[in-house]
């Protein structure tokens, strides 16, 4: 099962739109799902190893693959491609 994370910012005004987009997808293909805020720890460490410049961008099993909220059909594509 895939392992989504979106890295994202309180001050982000996109930020919100990706959010729900994930949740919502979940209602149509199972994965795992986790937010994090690149102003923590966690978020601070992953966008200086991963190279993040920018919010949001989704990880897919801990690779960058969406920056900004993704087009339906393509994030359907990559998560049945995952199994």
């Amino acid at each position: 099962m895939a392992k989504i994370s979106v890295v994202y910012a309180d001050w982000c005004p996109s930020c919100p739109g990706t959010k729900s987009f994930w949740k919502n997808l979940r209602n149509d293909i199972p994965f795992q799902y986790e937010e994090i805020n690149i102003d923590s720890e966690k978020g601070k460490e992953i966008a200086e190893r991963l190279s993040i410049q920018s919010v949001p961008t989704t990880l897919v099993n801990g690779r960058v693959y969406f920056v900004g909220k993704p087009e339906k059909s393509r994030a359907i594509q990559v998560l049945k491609s995952l199994g």
